[in-house]
């Protein structure tokens, strides 16, 4: 005879699978996309404090100021390494033949080369910004982190809920009917059906125990 798997083991399988899809679905397209929108927002607001520096450089350029203190405010202010270079007379840089600046990224490694600043001498300068976006990566891998974690435990605590509902609900009270007949069936007793927490079983109880009323009478 063919032994058939039992309720429970399918509802194991099933949650089982429904909760590693759910994990695996999860941690394959969020933590991606989470990175990937951390490291362009870490990116704009780079390009934006590259901006004022380059801004503010060239107005102090026009005026003849000296550089160094300004480079040296913003550089604590923002928490960004700027670099200055003086272009000799004649050379050609790729950035100074464009108005736009250029940027460059390398891992968490964001260089900004901004476009040329004349000053009232006649000098031509290169800005040269370096921004450190690995406390961004940091913050985001944490996030990512933490949403795997809920992702697993709140699977887990589903798959286990749903289990040992039908399993209280349904699986045991279902083993329970058919102990209860098959031992009246052995001693030949009237079979006492127990109570159950459902509507649903109380009235299959109440049909089972009305389908054996004749039968037991009439023997």
């Amino acid at each position: 005879m063919t032994v058939l798997p039992s309720v429970e083991r399918r509802l194991t399988i099933l949650l089982a699978a429904i909760a590693a899809v759910a994990v695996v679905g999860v941690l394959a397209i969020v933590p991606y996309r989470l990175y990937t929108r951390d490291i362009r927002t870490a990116q704009v607001n780079a390009h934006h404090v590259a901006s004022i520096v380059h801004a503010a450089l060239s107005r102090s350029a026009e005026r003849g100021d000296d550089f160094a203190d300004l480079v040296n405010r913003f550089q604590g202010l923002a928490s960004v390494q700027i670099t200055l270079s003086k272009l000799d007379e004649g050379e050609i840089h790729p950035a100074a033949s464009s108005s736009k600046g250029s940027s460059h990224l390398r891992g968490t490694d964001l260089t900004f080369t901004a476009p040329p600043i004349y000053s009232q001498d006649g000098q031509t300068w290169l800005l040269s910004m370096y921004f450190d976006l690995s406390p961004m990566r940091r913050d985001s891998v944490r996030l990512i982190i933490d949403l795997a974690i809920a992702v697993v435990l709140g699977s887990a605590a589903f798959s286990v809920a749903v289990f040992f509902l039908i399993r209280g609900a349904v699986v045991k009270p279902l083993r329970e009917i058919t102990r209860t007949l098959e031992r009246s069936q052995r001693t030949g007793e009237p079979a006492q059906l127990p109570t159950f927490g459902s509507q649903e079983m109380e009235d299959l109880a109440r049909v089972l125990e009305q389908a054996r009323a004749p039968h037991e009478a009439s023997s």
